[in-house]
C-alpha cells in the first residue's frame, strides 16, 4: 500500500507544479498589459506575488523532504510476517510437540531421572512459548509502524489535494487585474494551509515513532530478561536413558 500512496502522493506534486506555472504565468501575462500609468495598482500586485513565490518555496522544502525518507509499509509488514512464521509459529509448535502430555517418555518411565526429565521440560516449553510471544509482540509493532506510515501519506495526499483545489480555484479567479489580488491570496491562504497540514502530520510521525522506538526498546528488554538466561538442560540429571541403567539414574519402564 505504501508504493501506491508514495505513487499518489508524487502525482499530486507534479498537478501543483503545473497548476502554480499556470498561476503565475497568467498573472505575468495579465501584469505585462497594464499601463505604466497604473503601477499604483500593479506594485500591490507583484509584491503579493513575491510573497507568495517564497510560501511556495517554503511548500516545496517541505514537500521535497518527505519523499527523502519516505518509509516502506510493505516491507515492515513482511518483516512482521517472517518473525511469526519463521520463527514464532516453528517455537510455538515445537513447545507444542514437547509439552509433558504429549511425550510418551513420562508416561513410559519412572523413577528419579524421569522425575528430572518433567521439570526440565516445562522450562524448555515456557522458553519457547516466549520466543512465540516476543515474535508476535515484534509482528505487532512493526504492523503499528506500517500503519502509522501509511496513515502519514493518507495525510499528505489530503493536504496536496487542498493546494491543487485552492490552486485551480487561483486560476479560475485571476482573469482580470481586479481579481488577480484575491487570486493571489487565495492561493497563498492554500499554500499556508497545506504546509500547516504537512506540519501537523510530521510532527505527529514522529511522536509516533518514539513510541514505537520504546515499545521496540521494551522487546529488547524482554528478549534480554526472558531468554538472555534461558538455562541449558542439565543431561547430567538425565544420564543415559538406558534399561541397564550404567548411570544409576533410576531409569524404568512402566509396567
Amino acid at each position: 500500500m505504501a508504493d501506491t500512496l508514495i505513487a499518489e502522493a508524487r502525482q499530486k506534486t507534479r498537478d501543483i507544479d503545473r497548476k502554480l506555472r499556470e498561476f503565475f504565468d497568467k498573472a505575468d501575462r495579465i501584469l505585462s498589459w497594464v499601463p505604466d500609468f497604473l503601477s499604483d495598482l500593479v506594485d500591490p500586485i507583484r509584491a503579493g506575488l513575491i510573497v507568495l513565490r517564497d510560501k511556495v518555496h517554503e511548500f516545496w522544502g517541505k514537500v521535497n523532504q518527505l519523499f527523502d525518507k519516505a518509509g516502506d509499509s510493505d516491507r515492515l509488514k513482511n518483516v512482521g510476517d517472517q518473525w511469526v512464521n519463521q520463527i514464532g509459529n516453528p517455537a510455538g509448535d515445537i513447545a507444542g510437540n514437547l509439552s509433558l502430555d504429549k511425550l510418551k517418555t513420562t508416561v513410559e518411565w519412572h523413577g528419579r531421572a524421569a522425575e528430572a526429565y518433567k521439570a526440565i521440560v516445562p522450562a524448555q516449553v515456557s522458553g519457547l512459548n516466549s520466543i512465540k510471544d516476543l515474535a508476535n509482540q515484534m509482528k505487532s509493532s512493526l504492523v503499528n509502524l506500517a500503519n502509522a506510515i501509511d496513515n502519514f501519506w493518507i495525510a499528505i495526499i489530503a493536504a496536496l489535494v487542498i493546494f491543487v483545489v485552492g490552486a485551480i480555484g487561483a486560476i479560475v479567479a485571476a482573469c482580470t487585474v481586479v481579481g488577480l489580488p484575491a487570486a493571489v491570496a487565495a492561493l497563498a491562504g492554500a499554500a499556508g494551509l497545506s504546509i500547516g497540514l504537512i506540519i501537523a502530520a510530521v510532527v505527529a510521525m514522529q511522536s509516533f515513532t518514539q513510541t514505537i522506538a520504546i515499545e521496540q526498546g521494551n522487546i529488547k528488554q524482554k528478549i534480554h530478561d526472558d531468554l538472555g538466561d534461558w538455562a541449558r538442560t542439565n543431561a547430567d540429571l538425565l544420564g543415559h536413558a538406558s534399561v541397564n541403567d550404567p548411570d544409576g539414574m533410576n531409569w524404568h519402564i512402566n509396567a
